[in-house]
């Protein structure tokens, strides 16, 4: 069998490999939903699309949803999530992309689909097609673009209008290698009054009109209420077929997925957990270090959304978004056509990825095999020069930082883990001001962070912090590695959070070389932001020389992990550096100052953001002020 497909409780290829192991659905591309668009209620597609022709007419919203098409998706996005790991996309379409007008099936949505699977295939990827919005909506909420009713199951013509969606697909894609499977029907909630057996029914119907035309990809089967209950949907009535079940706020322990292991036990079936996020790093680390455990396959929401911290890339809502908000939300006059037409051309501009902004630990959180026992830098951080407190390390809870709140774990329970929702999405609570600099707030007795940072002059050192405290409380512990710098304890009384002055320390001795520096908060009551280290230039730099030879890494060509040895005399600030063959640097560190000996530095075939690097050469290299060392080395895939 060439085609992905069920064997026995795994989803295996045509070569008996495990695949969907690692996929991203590409949430609010085909189905826009209101809380990614940060429009009034959380509207659904169709709210959503009528609130924006109310503004601009007909034509101008057909420019907008086309630009916002073509920007949300594309193909070097798809390249870079192949690039990052994933191994499968899913795409939540809406059937309103296919269905017929006068029984002529609607092309532009094949187009959409046949243009994505050309990427996929490119990058290596399966695709699996997800009906996320079905006719008459399968839940009631806005997701599934419902009217606040599931009429999915109140109209038999809405069901077979959904079943025929699924054989045409089906009769078109029956042949194709890169399709991963078919994932039926996205969070079904049945409404009162109708039983699981409805469910269990319409799963079957679209089984049989799958089957008529297509007897080769496997069918995904989500529970009920948003696929979580698959009462009623046991035993298995096909062979080829998965259950998928989500899993979102919740504990990541055993128990939380026991149900769904029994399941795959009873009836020798596998599993697909189809969606996740919407969580801190440490969360979504814990959830797949426990799905990947228990041999199950996981596809993350989303790969970008406006104005997040959870997916890879956050878009910018314009600033004057505000204005049409208030329109909506009835406290404003209407806006002119013109200005509301730039306003939502300039948020489809603002979707292409160059225009985003990288959110730095999530896909680490997701694949760095070293995420919850190391912390690496999240940029390059200096001394002497500037620092910004929210350019802690990256890494889990508990190694890169301590926070009292790092993740949400109970539906019924909100606890944020960023209480500012800015900048990054781990524990830390942090907000923006209005000049674009995240500070660090709503901080707690016994909190820290760890920033790695690279000393480049020996010498003394004057500390300045920026403090916003509205009673001037507070005490910080400053160390370098495990040493105390800096006690902290006479902060500035500003008046308020957001008032901001400096609280200094004189005359810290400090060597060259690469140090963790720790910031720990020994009693809270006070906002921070910038950190900086000045040199007092009227002092001698010490200089150290630097002995070292750079080995050929073992083995070579590697696979999975490398060593580089290094023989180092007497080491100050040396730093190794690795490159692909293209010139872009993938890794960097510092090596310990003082040491000696042979080193072997462990090297994984990782890029720093997380990224699994492909097949290829790399170069390693390793300086210091008078001297450089190059070699080479072949990872293969």
């Amino acid at each position: 069998m060439a085609f992905v497909h069920a064997s026995g409780d795994s989803i295996v290829d045509a070569d008996g490999n495990v695949v969907l192991k690692r996929g991203m659905g590409l949430g609010g591309w085909l189905v826009p939903e209101g809380y990614m668009l940060h429009v009034p209620g959380f509207g659904s597609p169709t709210a959503i699309r009528a609130m924006i022709v109310d503004l601009v007419g007909e034509s101008l919203a057909d420019s907008f949803y086309q630009a916002y098409h073509d920007n949300y998706v594309t193909r070097e996005d798809i390249l870079q999530l192949g690039a990052w790991g994933f191994d499968h996309i899913r795409m939540p379409f809406h059937y309103k992309m296919f269905s017929p007008y006068r029984d002529v099936w609607d092309e532009w949505g094949f187009q959409v689909t046949d243009s994505l699977l050309a990427w996929c295939a490119e990058a290596g990827m399966h695709l699996v097609l997800d009906m996320h919005a079905a006719p008459g909506g399968q839940n009631h909420g806005p997701i599934s673009d419902s009217d606040g009713t599931a009429r999915l199951w109140l109209a038999d013509s809405n069901k077979a209008h959904a079943i025929a969606i699924w054989g045409e697909l089906a009769r078109r894609y029956a042949d194709n290698v890169w399709i991963g499977g078919y994932d039926l029907l996205n969070e079904p909630v049945l409404p009162t009054g109708v039983g699981t057996g409805a469910l269990r029914a319409l799963y079957m119907n679209m089984t049989q009109a799958i089957r008529a035309e297509d007897d080769n990809h496997i069918l995904f089967i989500e529970g009920n209420w948003y696929a979580s209950d698959f009462t009623g949907l046991t035993p298995p009535w096909e062979l080829n077929m998965s259950y998928s079940f989500h899993k979102y706020w919740s504990v990541n322990n055993q128990g939380s997925i026991q149900s769904y292991l029994n399941m795959r036990n009873s009836y020798d079936v596998p599993l697909w957990m189809s969606e996740s996020g919407e969580n801190s790093n440490p969360w979504f680390h814990d959830c797949v270090q426990l799905l990947e455990g228990n041999d199950i396959g996981w596809c993350w929401w989303t790969h970008k959304k406006y104005e997040t911290i959870t997916s890879p890339y956050s878009a910018a809502l314009p600033s004057q978004f505000d204005q049409l908000v208030d329109y909506w939300n009835g406290s404003a006059p209407r806006p002119d056509t013109a200005f509301a037409f730039s306003v939502i051309m300039e948020m489809a501009e603002n979707l292409r990825t160059e225009n985003c902004t990288y959110r730095p630990g999530v896909i680490p959180s997701l694949f760095h095999p070293q995420f919850p026992t190391s912390h690496w830098p999240v940029k390059e951080l200096q001394i002497p020069g500037e620092i910004w407190t929210a350019d802690y390390d990256i890494g889990d809870q508990g190694i890169a930082y301590s926070d009292a709140d790092w993740e949400h774990d109970d539906y019924n329970d909100y606890h944020p883990w960023n209480t500012g929702y800015a900048y990054r999405n781990d524990g830390v609570d942090l907000e923006m001001d209005d000049a674009g600099v995240p500070s660090v707030g709503w901080i707690n007795d016994g909190e820290w962070l760890k920033y790695t940072v690279n000393v480049t002059l020996n010498g003394f050192y004057d500390l300045s912090l920026e403090i916003a405290s509205p009673d001037g409380n507070g005490n910080i512990r400053i160390y370098l590695d495990a040493e105390l710098v800096a006690t902290l304890s006479s902060l500035p009384n500003t008046g308020s959070w957001y008032e901001w002055d400096t609280v200094e320390l004189e005359d810290i001795e400090i060597l060259a070389g690469t140090y963790v520096l720790t910031v720990e908060i020994v009693q809270a009551g006070f906002n921070m932001r910038i950190m900086n280290f000045d040199l007092d230039s009227s002092l001698t730099e010490i200089k150290y020389p630097n002995t070292f030879q750079l080995g050929q890494n073992r083995p070579n060509p590697f696979n999975s992990g490398t060593q580089i040895p290094i023989t180092v005399q007497n080491s100050h600030g040396l730093q190794l550096e690795i490159f692909d063959i293209r010139g872009h640097r993938v890794d960097n560190r510092r090596i310990p100052d003082g040491s000696q000996g042979e080193l072997m530095i462990n090297w994984d075939g990782h890029a720093l953001d997380g990224r699994i690097l492909p097949t290829g050469l790399y170069i390693y290299r390793v300086l210091s002020d008078t001297d450089i060392q190059v070699q080479r080395m072949a990872l293969i895939r």
